[in-house]
């Protein structure tokens, strides 16, 4: 059985990938802040799935992730999925402001690989995936942070794959556009009705659903990917081609 990590594992891309990732009969160590969120896989697969709650911007607390929540397990697939998004007026942005995006946008994201490429924590022909969005090579008004955060995943992502190609591991990214979940319905709670039909009009095929994007995540992390590395995989319905 295969041993995969997942970030941001209780709610939307994250926890459809677990959800994903259990009925393949892949273990599942899940990290997120609220097991309520995640209780009703973890009563579906009490035996594959195990979760920890952990701020990811504790970055003292990882060392518990590898050393104690792995319990000896060596991991074939980590999927970085935890984030935030913003949108702020470039005249408010303190570097404050843009550091609190980063923590978790990139800095979680090297510190988690600083710990998954050694030898003791990571099988040979591994598979990494980290979450970006199309807003790493698209602008957007009001997204300064969050887009130069997903941007520098990309970077990440081909510096890393070049580094640990040694092990045969692959880091690969996903940009998807905007899909269903619980920070898209909280975004569009908060703004008017013409601006959210505009942002689905920006999607000639819709917004995406979940299921849209986990399907790319796992064939990233199965063998059928072990010659794609350092590639970012656009899953927009769309909206970057016009």
């Amino acid at each position: 059985m295969k041993n995969v990590l997942v970030t941001g594992a209780t709610s939307g891309i994250g926890k459809a990938t677990c959800n994903s990732l259990l009925k393949e009969g892949y273990r599942v160590f899940a990290l997120g802040r609220d097991i309520e969120k995640i209780k009703d896989l973890l009563d579906q697969f009490s035996e594959q799935l195990h979760f920890l709650a952990i701020d990811l911007n504790s970055y003292q607390e990882y060392t518990k992730i590898f050393d104690e929540f792995l319990s000896g397990q060596k991991l074939d697939g980590l999927v970085h999925c935890a984030g935030m998004e913003e949108t702020l007026p470039i005249s408010l942005y303190t570097p404050e402001a843009v550091q609190r995006i980063f923590n978790i946008n990139v800095f979680s994201g090297i510190e988690l690989m600083r710990f998954f490429a050694k030898k003791k924590y990571s099988n040979e022909g591994a598979s990494v995936v980290f979450l970006a969005s199309v807003m790493a090579t698209l602008g957007q008004a009001g997204k300064t942070g969050y887009c130069a955060s997903k941007s520098a995943i990309l970077g990440m992502v081909k510096s890393l794959a070049l580094e640990l190609a040694k092990r045969k591991i692959r880091v690969n990214a996903i940009s998807p556009g905007v899909v269903n979940t619980p920070m898209t319905q909280k975004l569009f709670s908060q703004i008017e009705e013409d601006n959210i039909e505009r942002i689905k009009s920006m999607h000639p095929l819709g917004i995406g659903e979940v299921e849209d994007v986990t399907p790319t995540i796992l064939f990233l992390l199965s063998e059928g990917s072990k010659w794609i590395t350092g590639q970012n995989f656009i899953i927009d319905g769309g909206y970057s081609i016009q």
